[in-house]
């Protein structure tokens, strides 16, 4: 165990900023709150709200007091907790990014979170809450001069003259920034509305005499609404501001998100800087790029717009291990930050080669047989039913465009998958990178001499690998093969023991 003694504490404002950010919390005992008070006058109810917020800013102070860390010359130790103590240490040599994220409060207050990410785990190693802005470059300066060789330049501005130029790679001003929230559409308030009315249901019933869960209510709120008129033009009316309403929020969280999005490469990383109200600064090694992603959808491609994206050797702030290189760029845009990232390509077009046409009965095999049964049972009571055998020819249409955009390609070192109809994705995989190759067969693609080719990269989510689907055992077999055997000679020779 190292000898340093941590002698540095965060930021003093962090007690304030983490008192008003929980704050919010307290909104869900507001109606119990209410309840005690309503008896106690203005006076008893300021005195109420004082003393729980001496509560809160006590135990934040106690809480900023014991967080203690320092910074020797190849690691850094994080001692914190008030009964229960952990002491940290992370080495340097240890360390994969070093993250630095402005909040709104934290950029009132000058300071900065940083975290600490190593490879070692899906989530942040260390994470120094509320740090001034010029220690949080120090602490950044100290893990790339150590990287260096030279350990004793702890300075910001020694870190800063060695290190290279950067070069913006991607960009995106406002109208693309609005653009990329129109293409982002979505419906997800609606949800929010419903988690919104159940988490009020209480106060809504002890105030307003509302409750949301009495079915007499929506009965008569629907027979009011069937014997009035409730004409075509009401119903459109509804969907336009459905859609309205939705777009707008779509865009605004859009904004709030990549505003002033910037990709620049520095030497041996690329450096991502984004955000509104949360301005984030990413740091991604170029080494730890397992892959790339580039993702679009059909009305995106209908006007030539890509989201290109890496899959990182760790995790992201999701915890998918997924970062955001270029949110909406076109086709060439996206080239010089794949060549930037270990020399990846996109593909011709011509090179890539469609599944075996057999995926398509697969398809309809396991797509026809659970509505069919479904329509042949319910013909025995509902004779009607057997006129949804029309929708049935829909699912044959989908498994052909399914086979449509679902390609491979082996090309040098690059492994090329796409597929995806809704979301077509594009994978570029190194071959160096990939860590198993897996040859599965079901029972059904025995039976049509079928397999799938699953290739395996380090920090891959289990639903977002470059999975060949449905090609010809032979076919499966020998390119199984080939990638293992060009990943092998890919991988530098071992030392000798």
């Amino acid at each position: 165990m190292s000898a340093l003694v941590p002698d540095r504490r965060v930021h003093p404002g962090t007690i304030l900023i983490r008192f008003l950010r929980e704050a919010p919390q307290t909104l869900l005992a507001l109606p119990a709150g209410i309840a005690f008070m309503s008896d106690k006058g203005l006076w008893g109810a300021l005195w109420v709200a004082g003393a729980a917020a001496l509560v809160g800013l006590s135990f934040q102070w106690l809480n900023w007091h014991r967080f203690r860390y320092g910074v020797g010359g190849a690691e850094i130790v994080i001692e914190s907790g008030i009964l229960h103590r952990t002491r940290r240490e992370i080495p340097f040599e240890r360390i994969q990014d070093v993250d630095i994220e402005q909040a709104l409060l934290a950029r009132v207050f000058g300071v900065a979170k940083v975290r600490i990410e190593t490879g070692g785990g899906g989530k942040d190693e260390g994470v120094l809450d509320s740090v001034g802005v010029d220690e949080a470059a120090r602490l950044r300066a100290a893990v790339r001069a150590w990287r260096e060789g030279d350990a004793s330049s702890f300075a910001p501005t020694a870190a800063a003259d060695a290190a290279p130029s950067p070069r913006i790679l991607f960009a995106m001003d406002l109208p693309r920034v609005l653009l990329l929230g129109l293409f982002s559409f979505s419906l997800v308030y609606l949800g929010g509305l419903f988690a919104l009315l159940q988490t009020f249901d209480d106060p809504l019933k002890s105030f307003f005499g509302i409750d949301i869960y009495d079915p007499g209510r929506w009965i008569g709120v629907a027979d009011e609404a069937a014997h009035s008129r409730f004409t075509a033009g009401t119903v459109a009316a509804l969907l336009i501001v459905a859609v309205l309403i939705g777009g707008a929020v779509s865009v605004v969280r859009t904004v709030a998100r990549d505003y002033g999005f910037l990709f620049y490469s520095e030497g041996d990383r690329f450096r991502r800087v984004r955000g509104l109200l949360t301005r984030s600064e990413v740091v991604i090694a170029k080494r730890r790029i397992q892959l790339a992603c580039r993702e679009t959808g059909p009305v995106r491609r209908l006007f030539g717009w890509f989201q290109l994206s890496f899959q990182t050797l760790g995790a992201a702030s999701d915890g998918s291990g997924r970062q955001v290189a270029a949110p909406l760029g076109r086709g060439e845009t996206l080239a010089p930050i794949l060549a930037e990232a270990g020399g990846l390509r996109l593909p011709p077009p011509p090179a890539l080669t469609m599944v075996s046409e057999r995926h398509i009965v697969r398809a309809l095999i396991r797509r026809l047989f659970l509505p069919a049964a479904c329509i042949a049972a319910a013909s025995i009571w509902w004779r009607p039913a057997l006129y949804l055998c029309a929708l049935l020819p829909l699912l044959g249409v989908s498994a052909a465009v399914a086979r449509r955009f679902h390609r491979y390609a082996l090309d040098g070192d690059l492994l090329f998958v796409e597929r995806g109809v809704w979301r077509q994705s594009l994978f570029v995989v190194p071959i160096g990178r990939a860590q198993a190759v897996t040859l599965e067969r079901t029972w059904l693609q025995r039976k049509l001499g079928l397999a799938t080719v699953d290739i395996d990269t380090a920090g891959a989510s289990a639903m977002r690998t470059p999975r060949i689907i449905d090609i010809s055992h032979d076919k499966a077999k020998t390119l199984a093969a080939e990638i293992a055997a060009r990943a092998i000679g890919a991988r530098p020779a071992a030392a000798p023991v």
